[in-house]
C-alpha cells in the first residue's frame, strides 16, 4: 500500500479518485488501464484510445483491451513509454523478455516474480511509482 500513496499525487492530475481505486482493488490489471495509466503519466500527445495508440506503435500484442497484463508485456509498455534504454539484449531484440530482464535489473522489479504472471493493482501502482520515481512522468 505504501507504492499507492507515494504515487497518488502525481496521478490525481491525471486519474479520477475513482480509476485509482478500481485499479488499486482490483485482482489484475487490463491492457485498457495499463495503457491508460502510463500513457497518461508521460509526455506524449496521442489521439484516440491509449490501447491504440500502444497498438500503432507495436508496443502491444494483439490482445483485447480487457485482457490481463503480464509482468513482461508491462514491462515493455513501460520502457518503451518512457523510452528507458535497454541492455544489450533489449537492444539487439527488443520486446516482452528483454524488457522483463531490464526492469529487475533496474529494480523496479522486485522479489519473487515471473514474467508470465498477471499483474494486481497495488502491484502495477507500485512498479508505476519506481518508474516515475526514477524516470520522471
Amino acid at each position: 500500500m505504501t507504492g499507492f500513496l507515494i504515487i497518488a499525487p502525481v496521478y490525481l492530475q491525471a486519474q479520477t479518485a475513482s480509476e485509482l481505486e478500481t485499479v488499486l482493488r482490483a485482482d489484475f490489471v487490463t491492457w485498457s488501464q495499463a495503457a491508460n495509466f502510463i500513457l497518461s503519466s508521460t509526455d506524449k500527445n496521442f489521439k484516440g484510445s491509449p490501447v491504440e495508440y500502444a497498438a500503432s506503435h507495436g508496443w502491444t500484442r494483439k490482445a483485447a483491451p480487457d485482457d490481463p497484463i503480464t509482468l513482461a508485456e508491462l514491462s515493455y509498455l513501460i520502457m518503451k513509454s518512457f523510452n528507458i534504454k535497454g541492455g544489450m539484449m533489449y537492444s539487439l531484440f527488443p520486446g516482452p523478455r528483454y524488457a522483463y530482464r531490464t526492469m529487475l535489473s533496474r529494480s523496479f522489479l522486485q522479489g519473487a516474480c515471473d514474467p508470465s504472471l498477471t499483474v494486481s493493482g497495488e502491484n502495477f501502482l507500485i512498479i508505476l511509482g519506481r518508474v516515475l520515481s526514477a524516470e520522471g512522468g
